[in-house]
This record gives C-alpha cells, sequence and structure tokens, in this order.
C-alpha cells in the first residue's frame, strides 16, 4: 500500500513538474540572426508571431509554420491556413491563434502542433484571435479589438483556454489599457507572473507594448515600435527581462510594382532588455575587419 502511495505521488510530482511554467532559453550568443535567403515562402507577408526553445525558433507567417535554429537555418516548414496569428510552446506542444479572413460564423481558431509541425488539434469560437500565450496551463489568447462607436479600436477583448482540452474557461472580456489600437494583438508572452503584450498601434509613436498582471492590470507601457513577433530568453540579471524580437525585411517591396524581381524576404531576430522600467535593445553588432587594399 504504501509503494502504491508513494507511486502515486511521484507520478503527481512528475506531472506537476512537466507542467511547469518552462524556463525561458538563454541565446548561444547576442549577436543578430538573419534566416537564409529564400527560407520564407514567396508571399507569407511578414512574420505574425514566435516562441523560443532551447533547441528551435518556431514563427508563424500568414500561411504556414517555420521551425529554424538558433543559427538562422531553417529547419521545416509547414502550409497553414490563413491567417496564421502567434505561436506558442507549452509542454511539448505549439499553439497558434487563427484568424479567419473571411466573413464566417466562427472565425477563430487555436491550432495545436507538435514540434514536428504536425497538426494535432483544433477548436473554433465566434471570435478572431490574434495573440497567444500560456500560463499556469491556461492559453491567454486575444480575441480581437473592440469596435466601440464612440472610441473606434479602443482596447482588445481576451479569453482563457484550458490548454489540454482547448475548452473556454470565461466569457470574453474587454481590456481597456488606454491606447487607441487598429488590429488587435501581435504578441503575447509570458514569465508565469506578467503578460508582454505587443498591440498594433495606428503610429509609431504610441505605446505598443505593455506588461500586465494576472489581471491584466497595466504595469508598464512602453514605445517600441512595430514588432513583427516576440517572446522572452534568459540570461539578463535579476530584475531585468529579455526579450528577442523579430523583423522581416523586403517583406513589402517596391520591386513588384516596377516589374522587377524583389529580393527575397528574411527573418531578422534582435534583442531586447527590459530593466529599470526602460527598454533598449542590447544585440550585439556583428563587426567586419578591415580589409587591406592590395
Amino acid at each position: 500500500m504504501n509503494r502504491i502511495i508513494f507511486g502515486m505521488a511521484l507520478a503527481a510530482t512528475a506531472f506537476n513538474l512537466g507542467a511547469a511554467q518552462p524556463a525561458p532559453p538563454i541565446p548561444p550568443n547576442w549577436e543578430p540572426i538573419l534566416t537564409r535567403p529564400g527560407a520564407l515562402a514567396k508571399g507569407s507577408g511578414h512574420v505574425q508571431g514566435f516562441c523560443v526553445t532551447s533547441n528551435a525558433i518556431y514563427a508563424t507567417l500568414h500561411d504556414g509554420l517555420y521551425k529554424f535554429d538558433w543559427y538562422g537555418h531553417l529547419l521545416m516548414h509547414v502550409s497553414a491556413d490563413k491567417h496564421q496569428g502567434d505561436i506558442c510552446y507549452w509542454n511539448g506542444k505549439l499553439y497558434t491563434a487563427v484568424c479567419i479572413p473571411k466573413d464566417v460564423p466562427k472565425r477563430g481558431r487555436i491550432d495545436v502542433w507538435d514540434e514536428n509541425l504536425k497538426k494535432i488539434g483544433t477548436t473554433e469560437f465566434v471570435r478572431s484571435a490574434d495573440g497567444i500565450a500560456c500560463m499556469d496551463g491556461v492559453l491567454y489568447v486575444g480575441l480581437g479589438p473592440a469596435r466601440d462607436p464612440d472610441k473606434p479600436f479602443r482596447g482588445n477583448y481576451f479569453g482563457k483556454f484550458d490548454v489540454e482540452t482547448l475548452q473556454p474557461l470565461c466569457e470574453p472580456f474587454l481590456v481597456d489599457h488606454g491606447f487607441d489600437v487598429t488590429a488587435g494583438v501581435q504578441n503575447i508572452a509570458t514569465d508565469g507572473e506578467r503578460l508582454y503584450v505587443n498591440f498594433y498601434t495606428p503610429e509609431e509613436d504610441y505605446p505598443c507594448f505593455f506588461v500586465f498582471d494576472k489581471d491584466f492590470n497595466v504595469l508598464q507601457s512602453h514605445v517600441f515600435g512595430w514588432r513583427h513577433g516576440l517572446d522572452l530568453v534568459g540570461g539578463g540579471e535579476p530584475g531585468a527581462v529579455r526579450l528577442i524580437y523579430a523583423l522581416t525585411i523586403n517583406c513589402w517591396s517596391q520591386a513588384s510594382k516596377q516589374k522587377l524581381d524583389p529580393a527575397p524576404s528574411q527573418n531578422l531576430f534582435r534583442y531586447a532588455e527590459l530593466k529599470d522600467g526602460k527598454i533598449n535593445d542590447i544585440t550585439r553588432y556583428i563587426s567586419f575587419r578591415n580589409e587591406k587594399k592590395r
């Protein structure tokens, strides 16, 4: 009997450890990461979201999922329904927020993938989906901006879903963080205590990067420009939060208008640090040696 009880307790402990908030990975260095030309499918737009693990960077574009190593090499790519939004990682699985760009009864979806980008689950709901992150076994999902006639696009709806069953845990609720948005949430990341949310905003000088507590009270707000994706990484000093963020270059090339072959789109990943109420880029620039003329 004691052995049975001990075995049950050990199994419960193992389950709890498996569901613990994963520690953010520490990058191999702090240099920028540029994906190789041709890695991204043509016409796939910019990065919608991404998440990182110790051995991979997972990114979503409008119509596909990508898996890179920490040096920008493409490991895997699969096509997916438009419009793929943000992506998060939890306990060996990936979760994407999907917004269906059609006039259909259910415009939002959460898709579940394994680490080899094989789709293994899905759920649908009425509101469109944008940002997504998992904290304490709960998926926090952006469900589109508010459209109040008196305050257009003021604030954003959010929902909570069970990470295993994908069932909603509450009705969608509105978070008015004090500023206008244009297309809702771009990304959500979490350290298990706070939510780091990147919004689409009307202008570049609007605060778009917010830190919330678990009840969506605003703790910090920052003007950080429009970023195409973000997640947390380790390696910071106590009290500092480090982020990896993405930009997609050449995704809006003028070459097509001039009937030229556009340069291929590439993802550029950089680093930032949130410390003492300020956010700064901390990416190390690559230095090139000076070649002597012969």
